[in-house]
């Protein structure tokens, strides 16, 4: 996409294909309706970058974090500033200051496009993979083999590269895909990422590759314990000892063999355990308690710990409920307003 000429303002966009120079006049309101215009999307969401740069991707639905393959361009950026990684096309605009949304003036737009440009990301991408791990291990997999050893594993946004594949789970947690490739001893005992790339590569969309893993993980071993809680919704035991261990958490409602409209509380203590409790009715929620108090008593102990807080898991998002306790005992969460609202419209009886 091409800028007129002069000193008009401007928004940049990245996309697969490369940084875009787009030419606005608009400001505010209007300038985020320009915003959705081009990342295609009404959910969009915007983060800070310092106090002059805003960062613009699109939702799959409000909260609704898309998975795919991410923005290598807009990731490193975001990295820079701390802020989590963005999956498809994504718009830099200029700061949200005053309640007012800014676009880019025309010298720091050239500026921050040629920096883009020139770190060297895109041109990465477009090297020969095969001469790079883990790609090289990847490519090294018969086709007619490659498909069955996909799976999601847990890890950290912290930890993510410019261009893995996963399933955003919440800002500290993601369900990464690889690929069970061969280790030291030639068994298939090793998880390599999934680079975005190597999607295009295989002609074949990261969605697709995200959904073959998920539907792998079905034959994985995994145990579920089910345990009556009078007046409540059972508690249940997740256990996974292989290679996806709490990623299993993506495939809860099949693991459960019920519907989670409401979502479930949800503990994640170890790597290979997790505890979920559905919400059915709002006693359901006085379960919190017991499920903290089971996640810390194991936590605590573990070397493999994921985290001791609890979590509503609703629409595939782990929202952490961010509880508080005082001499071992529940005082407060700090969830979020849209679970505030879910314990007012859940039945009592």
């Amino acid at each position: 996409m091409a800028d007129q000429a002069g000193d008009a303002a401007r928004l940049v966009l990245t996309t697969a294909d490369g940084v875009h120079l787009v030419t606005t006049n608009s400001i505010g309101m209007d300038l985020v309706q320009e915003v959705a215009r081009l990342l295609g999307s009404e959910n969009i969401r915007s983060t800070r970058l310092g106090g002059d740069l805003t960062l613009w991707h699109a939702e799959d639905g409000p909260g609704r974090p898309r998975a795919g393959r991410l923005n290598a361009v807009a990731s490193g950026l975001a990295a820079e500033y701390g802020s989590p990684p963005v999956v498809g096309p994504a718009v830099i605009s200029g700061p949200i200051a005053h309640n007012t949304i800014f676009p880019l003036d025309a010298a720091e737009a050239d500026r921050l496009v040629n920096r883009l440009r020139g770190d060297g990301v895109e041109r990465a991408l477009d090297d020969d993979c095969a001469n790079h791990s883990p790609c090289r291990e990847l490519l090294a997999i018969p086709a007619a083999q490659r498909e069955s050893l996909f799976r999601l594993v847990p890890a950290n946004t912290s930890d993510l590269g410019p261009d893995g594949i996963y399933i955003h789970l919440n800002d500290d947690l993601v369900a990464l895909l690889v690929a069970m490739g061969p280790g030291e001893s030639g068994s298939f005992q090793q998880a390599y990422p999934v680079l975005g790339h190597l999607a295009e590569r295989w002609h074949t969309k990261p969605t697709d590759l995200l959904m073959r893993a998920i539907e792998n993980m079905r034959s994985d071993d995994v145990t579920v314990q089910t345990f009556d809680q009078y007046d409540h919704s059972p508690m249940h035991v997740v256990v996974d000892q292989g290679v996806s261990g709490v990623a299993q958490v993506v495939r809860l409602e099949q693991l459960l063999g019920t519907d989670l409209p409401h979502g479930a509380i949800v503990g994640l203590p170890r790597e290979h355990q997790i505890i979920a409790v559905p919400i059915r009715k709002a006693r359901d929620l006085a379960t919190i308690a017991p499920v903290l108090q089971l996640v810390q008593d194991i936590g605590s102990k573990a070397l493999d710990r994921v985290s001791l807080d609890v979590f509503w898991l609703h629409r595939g998002r782990l929202h952490p409920l961010r509880a508080e306790t005082r001499n071992g005992q529940l005082e407060q969460i700090y969830p979020p307003d849209e679970f505030r609202q879910l314990m007012e419209r859940l039945p009592r009886d």
